[in-house]
């Protein structure tokens, strides 16, 4: 198993965030008890997520818990009776009181094994209000601090715009993941892994081909960055020959790249640097990284 594409698919940050479904929970959980490495960068995932969670986490005002507390009571008295209903019972016993009633005796069996109940609210009912209670004020107090803050002045501003700005990154990231993810999981795309070669060791880029109408897609996981007027070029070799299949976006980070197709029978991919635009083919001395279909 290819552990480091397994890591760098994205599903371990989707366990994290408790996006995977129940098969892929019980997959992530049983490769990370095989294998180290994978456990280890879970672990790791787990606290990158926690510590930018404790960064922007915002405290609530002391005076939030009394604010709650103050408008509960769960002790509050019975109402009594309004002053109609008190008129009404009172004529409806001096009309008993005016008519004969006839008494009988009776006899009531089991007099002394009845229990009288009272109906009690049980302490986690009325916790649970309070919770409640508590997370729809907390929920408005947060609105009213953005509100706040927006209305505070540059400084403020600045600050809702870096939040903002940190969400959108989050989310782009995650769409990323996911996309790279589902690719790994597709069938009808075979992965190519096109390792860093002489030129750039620490270089490695995924391509993903689809076998069945030949369309391509890479994710860059390390590449330097082309020099100015020049670009990276992907090459497929079929029959022996070099087949341009496309010039990588500059901006390759954090995005995976749709390509040319190739032509059936790929046997390896490639990567080289050429001019901006790109040459008919390639240039042996600047290729960057190389993999071969298997």
């Amino acid at each position: 198993m290819n552990i480091q594409a397994y890591i760098e698919s994205g599903i371990l940050e989707e366990y994290v965030l408790g996006t995977v479904t129940p098969q892929e929970k019980q997959e992530v959980e049983c490769m990370s008890h095989i294998y180290p490495e994978i456990k280890a960068e879970l672990l790791r995932t787990e606290s990158a997520l926690e510590e930018y969670a404790l960064k922007h986490q915002t405290t609530p005002p002391p005076s939030l818990k009394e604010s709650i507390f103050a408008q509960m009571n769960f002790d509050a008295p019975a109402e009594e009776p309004k002053a109609e209903d008190a008129t009404a019972q009172q004529t409806v016993s001096q009309n008993d009181a005016a008519t004969p009633v006839r008494t009988e005796a009776r006899v009531i069996d089991n007099a002394f094994d009845r229990v009288e109940t009272q109906v009690v609210t049980p302490a986690w009912a009325k916790l649970s209000v309070a919770a409640a209670v508590l997370l729809a004020l907390f929920a408005g107090w947060s609105a009213m601090q953005m509100t706040d803050m927006k209305n505070a002045g540059n400084e403020a501003v600045a600050k809702v715009e870096s939040m903002q700005a940190d969400m959108a990154a989050m989310k782009a990231q995650t769409e990323y993941n996911e996309a790279v993810a589902a690719l790994f999981r597709n069938p009808t795309y075979k992965h190519v892994h096109l390792a860093g070669l002489q030129k750039s060791p620490e270089s490695a880029v995924s391509a993903f081909w689809n076998t069945q109408t030949n369309e391509v897609m890479i994710d860059v996981q390390s590449l330097p960055a082309a020099p100015q007027g020049k670009q990276y070029q992907l090459w497929s070799i079929v029959d022996g020959k070099p087949v341009d299949i496309g010039m990588l976006d500059n901006a390759f980070t954090g995005k995976v790249l749709k390509m040319k197709n190739t032509k059936p029978g790929s046997v390896a991919f490639a990567i080289t640097l050429e001019k901006e635009g790109g040459n008919p083919t390639p240039t042996m001395e600047e290729m960057y990284v190389m993999g071969k279909v298997v």
